[in-house]
């Protein structure tokens, strides 16, 4: 499902389980509200660690919160413990660590 080095439409349609086209433009908003929230949490850059799988999760745990919230995206977004795990794996990575 994730083999493609960048999170596209197409990945996260499969995991939000989504078949039509009607909500492309809400899903792909999601996906770059997903970076920016990503770098503002970690100081990781889409660029430097938008590539991983780990940076992918995040992304995904994102996009569902807010599609599934959608009613509430005037709310700021709050990150989860899964997530905040993997924004500590993010920082770390970007940091140098490699263990």
């Amino acid at each position: 499902m994730l083999e493609s080095k960048v999170l596209d439409i197409a990945a996260a349609k499969i995991y939000l389980r989504i078949d039509e086209d009607a909500e492309d433009s809400l899903i792909e908003f999601l996906l770059e509200f997903s970076k920016e929230e990503i770098e503002r949490a970690t100081g990781v850059k889409f660029d430097s660690g938008g590539t991983t799988n780990l940076y992918k999760m995040a992304q995904l745990i994102i996009i569902t919160d807010r599609y599934e919230n959608r009613g509430s995206l005037d709310q700021p977004f709050q990150p989860n413990n899964s997530l905040t795990s993997l924004y500590t794996k993010l920082r770390y990575k970007a940091g140098g660590y490699s263990g």
